[in-house]
């Protein structure tokens, strides 16, 4: 059972979130937690339930004697967590053993085999040992992260076992992240996965020679492999997105596995927002331990070829996964090697006039400035910065490559094809058409790789807090006066005066004859354009400015003057208007994935626009 099926989406959460908001104790709500962890278990297996249990027995006891026992005891039980993954992911290669079990994977060992391989080496580093095997059981079960990820420590999980919040405001913002993560999985990942095996089947691929016209032209293995690209993203973090969304309905906080690495300006940044629990993991417990950067350069190169014949194994069993994490070494090794070369060229900032320098106030004027030319095509380091970026693209696409093909007869043939070196054609009529027909799918996965909602969401919740604070503001002025300044001495004084309260004054009761006639009001006098036109010449008057001028600055008051009602409408309104709109968003991407998951036709925009 995956958290993109149909009996999960419509059965298993619904109960599980059912049972765990009308438990009232932590006690029950962790029960809650742990049977319906079990039971997502059963769905994938005995096998799988068992393995899982004897190596989270095996931990919680391991943890608790680490510091009675030996030095050898801490990587002798390294090595038995180890094992069965290891045993399981290459028992595809024993042909000694029986068919059942060659290439049979327990569900979710590659992640919680290191979540606790994690927990020993930080209860050797100091972490308490757990004392409650059934509060232990809550972190090794956990069905959030148990299949995709990320790799969660138990310091992270451990003060919430005890004591969380589970409320409606964490219940709708999960039910958000959960939709938003269930659309760009069967929405944009599964399609995009589709689309790149109608660019390029595998038939086309595993002849013994792909040579001439039968041979993928370039934009077919260029479109297959940017579809690739996108869908690997986009599927990985859509279960972290379900799995985090999960989470946060049952008060508990998962970090962030995914930081829009498509936008890295660097292969060592890429991997540092791709992936991030796993990186983590290698760096804390391997790298670090083995010296991390204090070493010699030659050292620190060894330690990162260990890191990354890692890497790849732990990804896949076959030989192209290793191929694709020595890909990445040697890229990392040539970053390090020309750090310098890519960074000589500085942000120059223009100086200061010296009447407009402040002493107390450098760091603000640089951010200013880098503010400013942030978006300047003509400015040095906005041409280094989108180079930089597009390096790191095309480096992390040919990367994809390795990833895809475990044969090395067809990764050979779609190099070749890619860099023109089969003497294939450069398009095809086949791909043109297909990328005019999905070209909106294209356009949208691009969209959701960056960070461009991300920073919408972030400017609407920046519009709310600001009108919190009006309202706040609002209601301050209400409470102590019009200014919030008058003292109730000072009011006093105004009414000891004779000041009037107009709110007072019955109308009826005033003598006309007591008013002055200068003091009434001339109605009828002047007309309303002839006060317009008072206005306007004492304007003039004042102002010295001809009646062109005086015009274009009056449309310029008015244009001030509706953006200011319409900021202070977002203001006053934006809070009610955006969870509105994240409610009716997470409903419709609700609706749409029930539909894919139905196997209707729910993208019908994506399809044979032209």
């Amino acid at each position: 059972m995956q958290f993109s099926e149909m009996i999960f989406v419509g059965a298993f959460l619904p109960l599980f979130l059912f049972f765990s908001f009308i438990s009232k104790s932590i006690r029950g709500k962790n029960l809650v937690f742990l049977f319906f962890s079990i039971v997502f278990l059963l769905f994938q297996g005995l096998i799988s339930l068992g393995v899982l249990l004897l190596l989270s027995l095996f931990s919680f006891y391991a943890a608790k004697r680490l510091k009675t026992e030996k030095k050898y005891f801490f990587p002798f039980s390294i090595v038995l967590l180890l094992l069965p993954l290891l045993f399981f992911k290459y028992s595809v290669f024993f042909r000694f053993l029986p068919q059942w079990i060659r290439g049979l994977m327990p569900f979710g060992i590659s992640f919680y085999s290191f979540r606790l391989i994690s927990y020993l080496a930080d209860c050797k580093e100091g972490m308490e040992p757990e004392e409650n095997f059934f509060h232990f059981a809550i972190y090794a079960f956990a069905f959030p992260v148990i299949s995709q990820g990320p790799i969660l420590r138990y310091k992270e999980m451990r003060g919430e076992i005890v004591s969380r919040e589970s409320n409606f405001t964490n219940l709708s913002q999960g039910l958000f992240r959960f939709s938003f993560g269930l659309w760009k999985k069967m929405i944009l990942a599964d399609e995009l996965g589709k689309l790149s095996t109608s660019f390029l089947p595998m038939e086309r691929l595993t002849g013994l020679a792909v040579q001439g016209s039968n041979a993928p032209s370039f934009l077919a293995v260029f479109f297959s492999s940017l579809a690739f690209m996108l869908q690997i993203y986009l599927d990985f973090s859509a279960y972290t997105d379900m799995a985090i969304g999960i989470g946060e309905m049952v008060g508990f906080s998962i970090p962030e596995n995914f930081h829009y690495p498509y936008e890295a300006k660097s292969i060592r940044d890429f991997w540092r927002r791709w992936h991030i629990s796993l990186s983590c993991f290698f760096r804390d417990y391997i790298y670090i331990p083995l010296g991390g950067n204090r070493l010699s350069f030659g050292r620190r190169v060894i330690n990162l070829l260990v890191i990354w014949i890692l890497t790849g194994m732990w990804h896949g069993a076959t030989a192209n996964f290793i191929l694709w994490g020595l890909y990445y070494f040697m890229i990392i090794v040539m970053e390090l090697l020309m750090k310098h070369i890519i960074h000589r060229f500085p942000i120059h900032l223009p100086a200061r006039k010296k009447d407009e320098a402040n002493i107390n106030e450098p760091a603000l004027h640089e951010k200013e400035i880098e503010k400013k030319c942030k978006w300047n095509i003509f400015n040095p380091a906005y041409g280094k910065t989108v180079v930089l970026h597009i390096y790191t693209l095309v480096v992390v696409f040919i990367s994809w490559i390795f990833f895809r093909y475990s044969d090395f007869t067809v990764l050979k043939n779609v190099l070749k094809s890619l860099f023109l070196l089969s003497g294939n054609a450069f398009s095809d009529g086949r791909s043109l058409i297909l990328f005019r027909n999905h070209i909106f799918l294209f356009v949208l996965a691009v969209l959701f790789s960056t960070s461009l909602f991300q920073k919408l969401d972030a400017f609407c919740e920046d519009l709310m807090l600001r009108g919190r604070i009006r309202k706040e503001k609002k209601g301050k002025r209400e409470e102590e006066g019009f200014y919030g300044m008058e003292e109730e001495a000072d009011m006093e004084e105004i009414k000891d005066r004779g000041a009037i309260d107009v709110g007072t004054i019955d109308v009826d009761t005033i003598d006309e004859d007591t008013i002055d006639e200068d003091a009434r009001p001339k109605f009828g006098v002047e007309t309303e354009e002839d006060i317009k036109e008072d206005i306007k010449e004492a304007m003039q008057e004042e102002s010295g400015l001809s009646e062109e001028e005086l015009k274009r600055h009056s449309i310029a008051l008015k244009k001030i003057q509706r953006k200011t009602k319409w900021t202070i409408f977002f203001l006053d309104h934006g809070e009610k208007m955006y969870y509105f709109v994240k409610i009716l968003l997470a409903l419709l991407a609700l609706c749409i994935s029930f539909a894919a998951m139905a196997g209707q036709s729910y993208t019908p925009f994506l399809y044979n626009q032209f």
